[in-house]
């Protein structure tokens, strides 16, 4: 019953908001491996290239991105934004950190995260420094928090922060209960101004 209703929820949300909706990766056929054991070697999508600059001061990657020292410094990080119980601080001591424990799950409410991300973001900028937004993989919850710095700074609605943040990280997708709390927060920035 309730996979039942989260199909609907699902499918009425994906009508009402088609372009905030993406295939699930499960969906695509796997090319065959070219040789037995290959899966293991490749890379995942969401960890080739490094972390995007979706603003000067801000950059939306994965754990993997926050573990490799190299590209943090040629991306001239100097703070890391961790949005997951999991990943590890690695260069504290070097770097400023934040870690919001939150889980990629329907429970999670990471919408009372928003106040503290966008401070801690605006407190690296005012400093002339750049933040590096992560999760584990890139995907969910650091999107949400980059996609609520973006509404909440620039003034913008869900759809048009989320396609600017999809041009230049094609892999995010924030789980449903994300989107949802993104839509309820939509509507209190719009009320500010």
């Amino acid at each position: 019953m309730g996979s039942e209703v989260e199909a609907r929820g699902f499918a009425t949300f994906s009508e009402a908001h088609p372009e905030l909706c993406s295939p699930s990766p499960g969906a695509q056929t796997p090319a065959a491996d070219p040789e037995p054991g290959a899966s293991e070697r490749k890379t995942p999508s969401y960890d080739q290239e490094g972390p995007v600059e979706l603003l000067p001061f801000l950059f939306l990657g994965s754990a993997l991105h926050s573990s490799r020292r190299d590209t943090l410094a040629a991306a001239g990080i100097t703070a890391v934004l961790n949005v997951s119980s999991t990943c590890p601080s690695l260069y504290e001591g070097e770097l400023r950190y934040l870690r919001l424990t939150v889980e990629d799950s329907l429970a999670a409410d990471i919408r009372a995260c928003f106040s503290q991300a966008i401070a801690f973001i605006d407190s690296v900028k005012e400093q002339g420094g750049r933040v590096l937004v992560h999760c584990q993989a890139g995907i969910s919850r650091s999107a949400t928090i980059c996609l609520a710095y973006l509404m909440h700074t620039r003034r913008v609605r869900l759809n048009e922060a989320f396609d600017f943040v999809k041009q230049r990280r094609q892999v995010i997708s924030p789980n449903l209960a994300f989107m949802g709390q993104l839509l309820q927060f939509e509507t209190d920035v719009l009320c500010q101004g």
